[in-house]
């Protein structure tokens, strides 16, 4: 009989958030249908690539599960900074998802896990899933502590402990409100092929947050979640541009 074992392994949970409203809005519009099948095209490319792509990463310990509306998305924690590795996917596709219009909301640690191109499951798989459902609660992907001691642990090849400390200190910052670690992905603009592609993202964010706490104004529950997302941007913005006035959200 074939041994099995869990690995330890980066994994992250991703839920695309709003996405059983759309489905149901979407039979009477074609733009919500739309968005929701580029959404899960470009779920299905990231999951099809790290097996398929040009460069597989799944030959550097990478894994990806993409089902429904979620994202599953883990990492061999042997490999070294691969911490920085899974949070900067991370900062991609929230930033890309958020572009077609939908928000991310998840999680990620660290822990046993089994995760293959037909299976993920272990106690970091259920943490994961936990942290996001109960945690995250926002449009964010919050962080465990242990992701970033593990990564300490084995940075990236090029980095000493500092430099890889400051990387991380780049992409995560702590939320006031309940000192929940999460993915600063709005702040990474050097991420972006040209400024003006990241600045005109900038304005479609905007636009998206405008009309959303419009839209949801009578439902407090989720109204709420365009509020966090409205505050995160208008720091962001302030942090990024040195004449912030016109992007902010008064």
């Amino acid at each position: 009989m074939l041994n099995v074992n869990y690995d330890l392994r980066y994994v992250a949970f991703l839920d695309l958030m709003g996405f059983k409203n759309m489905v149901s809005q979407s039979t009477k519009d074609t733009v919500i249908l739309k968005t929701i099948n580029q959404a899960l095209d470009y779920t299905g490319h990231i999951q099809h690539d790290n097996y398929n792509g040009i460069i597989p990463m799944v030959e550097l310990g990478k894994r990806v599960t993409a089902f429904s509306d979620s994202v599953v998305i883990s990492y061999d924690a042997s490999m070294p900074g691969a911490g920085f590795h899974v949070l900067m996917d991370l900062v991609h596709i929230c930033n890309d998802l958020l572009g077609l219009g939908i928000p991310v909301r998840g999680a990620v640690t660290v822990g046993q896990l089994i995760h293959t191109e037909r299976k993920c499951f272990g106690p970091a798989m259920v943490e994961a899933y936990l942290m996001e459902s109960e945690k995250a609660k926002f449009p964010r992907v919050i962080v465990d502590s242990k992701v970033i001691e593990y990564d300490l642990k084995n940075p990236g090849k090029a980095n000493t402990v500092k430099y890889e400390a400051e990387y991380l200190d780049k992409i995560i910052q702590k939320d006031i409100n309940d000192d929940e670690y999460f993915l600063d992905y709005l702040k990474q603009w050097n991420e972006f092929d040209e400024p003006e592609i990241y600045d005109n993202y900038i304005l479609r964010t905007k636009r998206f947050i405008i009309e959303k706490l419009s839209t949801y104004k009578d439902d407090e529950k989720i109204y709420e979640k365009y509020v966090w997302l409205k505050k995160y941007y208008n720091t962001t913005i302030r942090e990024v541009y040195s004449s912030p006035e016109q992007l902010l959200i008064l």
